[in-house]
């Protein structure tokens, strides 16, 4: 796993692999796919706002806030 760690300065820099695998350990998590996951994520650029400007048909469209409590079966291991 150490090598596959190493080879992840292939795709991203030192500061950026080095923070991602500070915050691993701290979290008790020494994966690499883990640590890959993490340095990923970090290096992902923010998602701009939609603007709806211009799009007036847009604007009565209103999407339903998701109900997480069906996933509580999951957490408890009951099939719903």
């Amino acid at each position: 796993d150490y090598i596959r760690v190493l080879r992840l300065l292939e795709k991203f820099s030192l500061t950026q692999l080095a923070a991602a695998v500070e915050y691993a350990l701290d979290m008790d998590v020494i994966d690499v796919d883990s640590i890959r996951s993490i340095v990923a994520h970090r290096s992902d650029a923010p998602v701009k706002l939609f603007s709806l400007d211009g799009r007036p048909h847009l604007a009565h469209v209103r999407v339903e806030t998701t109900d997480v409590s069906a996933y509580r079966a999951l957490l408890q291991g009951v099939t719903p």
